[in-house]
């Protein structure tokens, strides 16, 4: 009678003891699934935060200084790199004008939380003073307070029309130059009128 209750009880261990090791053994595995998932994430720098709607503001003593837009951003932080559609940026100087640029798609490079670059492309829009820019690709850099265009560009006023190969614009100082091939044409009926922001033209 004992011989048989303690192979009962021996029994009843091995179970329990079964039990624990097949519960530690898929606890082990859960968790080196994650770590293995957490790994391949880390090896692919492509995968990043994904936002809707994306939209950061930059103020200082008050006043508004950037503001970037965008319908979608992919967001990598470690790289301070933000890759974006439809993304609308707007410059806003210290006398209360504003330079907005718009496009299909561009890359945003931080510096923390400061936008140090802008980089544009597709159906570029450019609004500065009263003119209007169309291109393909424009570049903004903070460090030289620079929008660039390396691609034609096409100017529109109220009273002309401006088109050139290249084009800089000055953001502070709201002066705009345009280089090489550079043609004006004037809309009939309409005086030229002294502008906001001076065009420099180098041909």
């Amino acid at each position: 009678m004992r011989k048989q209750l303690r192979l009962v009880l021996i029994g009843v261990v091995v179970v329990l003891l079964g039990g624990i090791v097949f519960l530690l053994s898929r606890s082990l595995r859960s968790q080196w699934r994650r770590e293995a998932l957490q790994s391949a994430f880390d090896l692919i720098p492509n995968v990043a935060q994904r936002l809707q709607d994306f939209h950061r503001i930059k103020t200082q003593d008050g006043r508004k200084v950037w503001e970037v837009a965008a319908r979608e951003a992919q967001y990598q932080k470690d790289e301070q790199r933000v890759t974006v559609k439809q993304p609308t940026v707007k410059l806003y100087l210290k006398d209360g004008r504003e330079v907005g640029l718009s496009g299909q798609q561009g890359v945003l490079l931080l510096d923390g939380r400061d936008l140090r670059e802008v980089d544009l492309t597709g159906g570029i829009e450019l609004h500065f003073a009263d003119y209007t820019v169309r291109t393909d690709r424009a570049r903004y850099e903070k460090a030289t307070d620079l929008i660039s265009a390396p691609a034609p560009v096409e100017i529109d006023g109220r009273n002309l029309r401006l088109r050139g190969d290249r084009m800089e614009v000055e953001v502070s100082a709201a002066r705009l130059r345009l280089f090489h091939n550079v043609t004006m044409t004037l809309n009939p009926g309409s005086p030229v009128k002294e502008r906001h922001a001076p065009v420099e033209s180098h041909s």
